[in-house]
């Protein structure tokens, strides 16, 4: 989301190129199809606090990109009542966001980056295919400390600032798993729960999101649980979290699967929507990480990122 926006903004003057590990555009905004199911299996939704951002989401509506999903907050028996903000859903599926935001960028996906390095005026941008891009500006938008890595691959020294800055950001893991199921999941309208305790932070019913044709859940592990079960056995999270769901006996075999995504939420954030890094050619940092969390936060550290950019390219 954070690197979608940036490259949007700035692609309306400079030459941009997105780089994605991934097979697809979206990074956590991710579906995946099992079968006839379907699963939004990392962000759930999308929410508006701030005026830009709401318009934002108000022409991803007018486009049909998005479509509200409930409205209020979502307690261990389902919806709770209403706290003033809508909760917005990708008409397709969340990927789909990305996808609407990727259009006409010359986007380059399964492309993964070994290293980041620069001379005095320019980057070079090194990939894992031996091949490399020199670039005036990098904005990076992988997680911190995947960031880090690569610009110590490329023999980069922030300044002390920075570094210890970008130090202090933390993020906490997420098992997320997706079953699709052989009858009802038993949700109520609008189709999520949020659990009060035990190991599951929420659960949505994709089906009843209008996303998947089929019973299919989305299971998302608390924190600690993730991170006490990340080194477990596929199988075992997956026995543990649908009984803690009570659908262990409707889950159908061999359509579960299991997501790791170890940089899920970021628990401690920078407080600036961006970080411009100091005596180095132009390198911006920014995400979810960076001023707020979700994919709001991620959306206006976009932004950030791109009016940095453009302060000291103009």
């Amino acid at each position: 989301m954070a690197g979608l926006t940036a490259a949007r903004l700035l692609a309306a003057d400079l030459d941009v190129v997105v780089l994605d590990k991934g097979r697809g555009v979206g990074g956590r905004m991710a579906t995946r199809r099992i079968g006839d199911a379907t699963f939004d299996h990392g962000a759930q939704f999308v929410t508006t606090h701030s005026p830009g951002f709401a318009a934002t989401v108000q022409g991803w509506v007018d486009d049909g990109v998005v479509s509200p999903w409930f409205r209020g907050r979502i307690g261990p028996s389902g919806l709770t009542g209403d706290d003033g903000h809508t909760r917005f859903r990708g008409t397709v599926s969340m990927n789909a966001v990305a996808k609407h935001l990727a259009r006409e960028l010359d986007v380059r996906t399964a492309t993964r980056v070994a290293a980041l390095g620069h001379d005095d005026t320019s980057w070079q941008v090194v990939l894992d295919d031996g091949g490399h891009l020199d670039a005036d500006a990098v904005v990076v938008t992988a997680p911190v400390p995947q960031a880090l890595d690569l610009l110590a691959a490329g023999g980069v020294v922030l300044s002390p600032g920075d570094a210890d800055a970008l130090s202090r950001i933390a993020y906490d893991p997420c098992l997320a798993l997706m079953a699709a199921l052989d009858g009802p999941s038993g949700l109520g309208k609008p189709g999520a729960v949020d659990p009060a305790d035990g190991p599951i932070d929420w659960m949505a019913d994709n089906q009843a999101k209008e996303v998947s044709a089929v019973p299919a859940v989305t299971i998302h592990a608390t924190a600690g649980y993730s991170r006490d079960h990340w080194e477990s056995e596929d199988a075992l999270v997956a026995h543990e979290l649908l009984a803690a769901a009570a659908l262990a006996a409707t889950a159908i075999p061999g359509a579960v699967q299991i997501q790791r995504w170890r940089y899920a939420k970021p628990s401690v954030a920078h407080p600036e929507p961006c970080l411009a890094a100091a005596h180095i050619p132009p390198l911006v940092f920014a995400g979810d990480a960076f001023g707020g969390a979700k994919v709001e936060g991620a959306a206006l550290s976009g932004v950030a990122a791109a009016e940095a950019l453009r302060s000291v390219l103009a």
